[in-house]
């Protein structure tokens, strides 16, 4: 038989030490990547609205998604509404305009 004596056969006291530490920032990594893709899926969504989609369609939709807080939503609205064009009364027929 070979007698290996003191060559390192067994893993030393700093061997351990790194070891665990090694195992406790891998499983550090792993909880905060689970974490992130959590986050990442429960986020809203934050695609802007289509282009065809009106200012207060808009405007709803960033309320819906948090974007902007009940009371950003109606100061906007209540400039949305002011800033709107006065909608012209349809003629009555028989009338050419």
């Amino acid at each position: 038989m070979m007698d290996w004596g003191d060559r390192g056969q067994h893993m030393t006291t700093g061997g351990w030490i790194f070891m665990t530490l090694g195992m406790l920032v891998l499983i550090v990594l792993v909880v905060v990547l689970v974490m992130w893709i959590v986050s990442q899926q429960r986020r809203p969504d934050r695609s802007p609205p289509s282009p065809g989609t009106s200012a207060r369609e808009a405007l709803d939709h960033h309320l819906v998604s948090g974007e902007i807080t009940p009371d950003q939503y109606d100061e906007l609205r209540k400039k949305l509404e002011a800033n709107a064009p006065a909608a012209t009364p349809p003629a009555p027929p028989g009338v050419s305009s």
